[in-house]
């Protein structure tokens, strides 16, 4: 014989159990507002930063913006300092020519396969 799950309806020991799980103990008055005062001056305040340190942040911080302003104070020395006539001194082979007609210039040469 097997018994099922359900107690019988007529225990009273569970009946009162069954009341006791329906309602809510009584919390004292303040008592809530307490707990969660004390919940809130525990839990971390995060740190409000300027827009620039969260920029830099972003960038890897310090070093790294370093790095990047380098990189760019090079690329407008290169842009502007180095003229034509510069380059062809600085060419590792001389009297080398490559022309490659109208199109995209020096960029039609990223364009070829193989």
């Amino acid at each position: 014989m097997t018994q099922s799950k359900n107690p019988p309806f007529d225990d009273p020991l569970e009946a009162a159990f069954a009341d006791a799980r329906q309602t809510m103990p009584p919390i004292p008055d303040g008592l809530m507002a307490r707990v969660l005062a004390d919940a809130a001056a525990e839990m971390p305040m995060p740190e409000r930063l300027p827009l620039w340190r969260q920029i830099f942040g972003t960038l890897g911080g310090w070093p790294a913006v370093a790095g990047l302003a380098m990189t760019a104070c090079v690329g407008v020395w290169m842009g502007g300092a180095l003229t034509d006539d510069l380059m062809y001194t600085l060419t590792p082979v001389d009297g080398v020519a490559l022309d490659i007609g109208p199109g995209l210039g020096a960029f039609d040469m990223l364009l070829v396969d193989g």
